[in-house]
């Protein structure tokens, strides 16, 4: 059984699509580019360059974001694997940790409610998490297990696991579902919207931003039942205060496709061929977000 699915997802995305902007709203700087090289080239102006030869330069990750995945791609894009993965890769940790960054504003939250003090506000604030999160309350009484099932829910995934499964799920940007829909992690859906498989029935939720969907497939693999063992285990390693291991929280993916362990060893791959567990202890800079957008947008 694949749990790719989140089917709340057409309904999320409407509350979620204000708050995961309101950073770029406040304090971001719009870029025009014409293609990925336009993009390396401000990476390289700004030294976001040799993050494996120099991983100091992870804790200074530049805040960016693309608007959209064109649906024609370019020659160079297609044809220059290095610049396609080099870019994704870029991208896709700084999306990885502004939407970590957001997850655990939430979770700081959660963790100083005081159970004893808990006004109106926080008692709506918490019923509508829940419903997110998929957590029942029993009754009118908030219990400690009922915050403390929330609080291993709402948590941040490791940036590696984000990237691998990205590049998996979209060939590193450059799949139909990421032309067409900016579905970057493959996510089903019974939507009307959807974008229909080729060779099947299955239909992959679509997304207005790359962005949306980062934030959707996280909240997905955050709230569905099928991803309990990465809940427990991340819980676990943060106990222990060790930074959260993507390649060793990828064997709880068997679900997300029907290839099970195979798909698991894919993650892992990708994980260890390019460094990427240097990742997940990367840290943004207070930078202005920087937004990519096409001149042809």
């Amino acid at each position: 059984m694949v749990f790719r699915k989140n089917s709340t997802v057409g309904l999320i995305i409407v509350s979620l699509f204000w708050a995961n902007f309101a950073y770029a709203a406040d304090k971001s700087k719009v870029i025009i580019v014409d293609s990925a090289a336009d993009v390396a080239r401000f990476f390289a102006d700004i030294g976001y360059v040799g993050l494996i030869g120099n991983p100091e330069r992870l804790q200074s990750v530049p805040r960016t974001r693309i608007t959209r995945i064109p649906e024609k791609l370019a020659k160079q894009w297609v044809e220059n694997v290095k610049l396609r993965k080099s870019v994704s890769m870029r991208l896709g940790l700084s999306a990885a940790l502004q939407a970590n960054e957001q997850i655990m504003a939430t979770r700081n939250r959660l963790l100083k409610l005081s159970l004893s003090d808990l006004s109106q506000h926080d008692r709506s604030w918490l019923e509508a998490l829940s419903n997110k999160y998929r957590v029942s309350e029993k009754g009118e009484m908030i219990t400690t297990e009922y915050l403390r099932q929330l609080i291993k829910k709402v948590d941040a995934l490791p940036p590696s696991l984000i990237i691998a499964q990205g590049a998996i799920e979209s060939g590193w940007l450059q799949s139909r579902f990421a032309r067409k829909g900016q579905a970057i992690f493959g996510q089903w859906t019974s939507s009307q919207d959807g974008i229909k498989a080729l060779k099947s029935d299955v239909k992959l939720a679509a997304f207005k931003t790359p962005y949306d969907s980062l934030v959707a497939y996280m909240l997905n693999i955050n709230s569905h039942p099928a991803y309990a063992g990465l809940w427990t285990e991340r819980a676990e390693m943060r106990l222990k205060n060790i930074p959260l291991s993507g390649y060793d929280l990828a064997i709880h993916m068997t679900a997300y496709a029907e290839t099970g362990q195979t798909y698991v060893d894919l993650i892992q791959g990708i994980i260890r061929r390019e460094k990427l567990v240097l990742a997940d202890t990367a840290k943004l800079t207070d930078s202005p977000l920087v937004i990519f957008k096409r001149s042809d947008q």
